[in-house]
């Protein structure tokens, strides 16, 4: 089976890639930042129903390379999303599988507040919802490679999220953090708006270290959010 790396070298797959990022007017500021060869962790901000990893994903592969992507791993139970999600280089979420890609020298990315940065309501928009998880400075530190922040900017702006319902979410993945939004984008339909998208590489933090050092995991996680937040709240 054509796998996505394939495809984007295809016509239509960079077709593809120009009409999302014409869709967007999205750019990439801080490219240098990205290595041409060898592993590194992508750690992004979220933004509702994945649209923000289609932009990203794009930028990267125009950039020169196609990264892996490390999903929530419950949507690997939803009928339907495993084929789609193995087509687009994404595995489930967990440490061995991800220091393994690393170490073979990939790009992987990694959403630190997964659904609670994804699902929030525009009230919160802009500002990250990670719940101080720590886990994949860990994972960079293991697999000796390093982090490079990276900040969406813009892909709050897709939709207009009122509210979350609290049935079908909760039916599916057995947890009421799985409550889906009640989200208008373009023309109030689930189509996101055409709002520009800038994302920003913004630097490279390395991970040497103890990875038995909590302080040092603490102060690196701190890092990799400030400067996120901080690139969201300059635009």
């Amino acid at each position: 089976l054509m796998g996505v790396d394939t495809f984007l070298e295809s016509r239509a797959g960079k077709a593809l890639i120009s009409r999302v990022l014409g869709y967007f007017d999205a750019r990439l500021e801080g490219a240098h930042h990205l290595p041409k060869e060898g592993g590194a962790l992508l750690v992004a901000n979220h933004g509702l129903f994945g649209f923000d990893a289609f932009v990203l994903g794009a930028l990267l592969a125009k950039n020169g390379r196609t990264p892996w992507w490390l999903a929530d791993r419950n949507m690997f139970s939803t009928p339907g999303f495993t084929p789609a999600l193995q087509f687009a280089k994404a595995i489930p979420g967990a440490p061995e599988p991800a220091m393994d890609l690393l170490r073979r020298g990939e790009l992987v990315v990694v959403y630190p507040g997964g659904i609670f940065d994804s699902y929030k309501l525009s009230r919160d928009r802009h500002r990250l919802h990670w719940r101080g998880r720590s886990g994949f400075v860990k994972i960079a530190m293991s697999a000796g490679v390093p982090i490079i922040p990276v900040a969406a900017c813009g892909v709050d702006d897709m939709y207009r999220v009122v509210a979350r319902e609290p049935l079908l979410g909760r039916l599916l993945f057995g947890d009421a953090r799985y409550n889906l939004p009640i989200a208008f984008g373009r023309w109030g339909s689930l189509l996101p708006k055409r709002v520009p998208i800038v994302v920003h590489a913004l630097g490279v933090v390395p991970t040497h270290g103890d990875v038995s050092d909590e302080g040092r995991i603490q102060s690196l996680r701190d890092l990799v959010e400030q400067m996120i937040q901080s690139k969201l709240d300059a635009t």
